[in-house]
């Protein structure tokens, strides 16, 4: 064998090596960014969620605030 021949051999896994790692960091960059995603989603679904209950709060309280809350609803 030729000294080229060996030196290309000896370098294809280091290629394959460095392809490699760039996978992981890549994927490491998306599962950051995955993480940052859910994160701020759960946020606003407990904003979302507070908001629902307030106003199902309001609709239970009666119309047009003109009685007591805990005054019997007249139709």
């Amino acid at each position: 064998m030729k000294q080229s021949e060996i030196e290309a051999k000896l370098t294809k896994p280091d290629r394959q090596i460095a392809a490699i790692q760039k996978l992981v960091a890549t994927a490491r960059r998306i599962a950051g960014r995955n993480d940052r995603q859910i994160a701020r989603n759960s946020e606003q679904i407990a904003q979302l969620t507070k908001n629902v209950k307030r106003f199902v709060r309001t609709l239970e309280r009666g119309q047009n605030g003109g009685r007591n809350s805990g005054s019997p609803k007249v139709y």
